[in-house]
């Protein structure tokens, strides 16, 4: 199966370059997110860049829930979500999550050489050990 085109959604938001003058109203400074702190401060702020990696993070634990349970139905759906909100793929793990759902629907000479494929052409994703065990190893 030919992976499904991209959709462009909005791009993440850009980070905001850190001030070290960043204090709060009752004049104690507010942490830099890296780094040593040095005397009083409040912690760094949850931003937009960190609210945004932590939905795509519970994304990613129900894509794996689904994928435990072999309920290809739920993968797909999942799966659109997050080629939707992530379209970037910094992970490069959609289209693994793809192969693992073919794999479940039909295995078969093609769908193990598309699993082959994919593991061939990603070797940077985390996801990789999944697609071979599900595409590749004989069932248990």
């Amino acid at each position: 199966m030919p992976p499904l085109p991209r959709v462009r959604a909005s791009a993440p938001p850009d980070a905001e370059p850190y001030k070290e003058e960043y204090v709060a109203s009752d004049g104690i400074p507010i942490a830099p997110p890296r780094g040593e702190v040095k005397g009083p401060a409040h912690p760094h702020p949850i931003t937009p860049q960190h609210e945004r990696l932590y939905a795509e993070n519970r994304m990613i634990g129900d894509l794996d829930g689904a994928m435990e349970a072999r309920d290809v139905p739920a993968m797909r759906r999942l799966l659109e979500k997050y080629r939707h909100e992530y379209p970037e793929d910094d992970q490069q793990m959609q289209d693994g999550y793809a192969v693992i759902a073919d794999c479940f629907e039909r295995a078969s000479a093609q769908t193990r050489a598309a699993a082959e494929r994919w593991i061939d052409s990603h070797n940077g994703s985390t996801i990789k050990r999944f697609v071979s065990r599900y595409c590749l190893e004989p069932p248990q």
